[in-house]
């Protein structure tokens, strides 16, 4: 495929698994909150999930698994579910202290700081939930799912990533390694261990997930990091407007980022390295996707130079 066609490509899918994602938070997720939670409680969780976003994490899950079905809406939910109370707490006072949050006003400026804690909490919770509704004859694979999650997101991945991010800003001096060292640490845990897990619990519903395992494992690490690096660049360049959140925080509250230990040259070359290291192991992943049917012709191959432009 040509540059251009592959971009349509993907266009086309990022586009049409969003509006299924959405379609199913619309039919499925905000009646069961309605249904089940306080009122304010059931408001704020769909205050922040209505938010959007690119809603990239349950995608990644759809094309690791190769499909869109009920299976992978209930691993993709349970994934957004975390990665919004992530954001809904990673913006309060006590943490990254911002007011906006694509584009619209953060959680505990919409409603109240405690009703913020109160809403992550309890979509946390569901999480794990929402991955009991798949139905299986496979007796380990709810177990192994939950391990993922968990991992991805608690002590192991992403929490520990944000206490770093905190220390690096608040006290360094606490922490042992390089700046170096400490950033990759950081980012690892806190961007990239979700990102992660989004592919292996996507790739965990396929028959053939075992040989697929360290392959997908590896690109979902790389992701990440491409995911961070560009972030950081976006925080110098990007506009409120297309980022939905005040630009330029990082600066001003002095936190290490790639761009300010290595660079902004060096950062775009970073970002051009792993583009082409991504559809290196890309290829591999698309061709072994076509031993099943797949709705995502080359997409490893398309989305890595789609996450290293990105605007937001």
């Amino acid at each position: 495929m040509t540059n251009r066609t592959e971009t349509n490509v993907l266009s086309q899918l990022l586009k049409r698994s969003k509006d299924r994602f959405e379609d199913y938070l619309e039919n499925e997720v905000y009646p069961f909150f309605k249904k089940e939670s306080a009122p304010e409680l059931a408001d704020a969780m769909e205050y922040s999930l209505r938010a959007g976003g690119k809603r990239l994490r349950p995608i990644l899950t759809f094309a690791s698994f190769g499909k869109i079905n009920d299976d992978s809406l209930s691993i993709g939910a349970a994934l957004e579910f975390v990665h919004t109370y992530s954001l809904i707490h990673d913006d309060l006072p006590s943490m990254d202290d911002d007011d906006f949050r694509r584009g619209k006003p953060s959680l505990h400026k919409q409603f109240s700081e405690a009703t913020a804690i109160l809403a992550g909490d309890a979509l946390q919770a569901y999480a794990f939930d929402w991955l009991t509704g798949i139905d299986s004859s496979d007796k380990n694979l709810h177990k192994d799912l939950v391990r993922v999650l968990a991992k991805g997101a608690g002590a192991a991945g992403m929490v520990s990533g944000q206490m770093y991010d905190l220390l690096l800003e608040r006290n360094p001096s606490s922490l042992t390694g390089t700046k170096e060292e400490l950033l990759s640490k950081t980012h690892k845990l806190k961007t990239g261990a979700l990102i992660q897990a989004s592919f292996l619990m996507g790739n965990r519903l396929r028959e053939d997930y075992q040989e697929r395992e360290e392959t997908i494992s590896e690109y979902g690490a790389k992701l990440g990091l491409l995911f961070q690096i560009t972030d950081d660049i976006l925080d110098i360049e990007g506009t409120k407007e297309d980022l939905g959140k005040t630009p330029g925080k990082d600066g001003k509250s002095g936190k290490i980022t790639y761009p300010s230990l290595y660079g902004m040259e060096t950062c775009k070359q970073m970002v051009s390295d792993l583009v082409s290291e991504l559809e290196e192991l890309g290829t591999d992943l698309d061709t072994s996707s076509k031993a099943e049917v797949s709705e995502f012709p080359e997409f490893f191959q398309s989305l890595p130079s789609n996450i290293g432009k990105r605007k937001n």
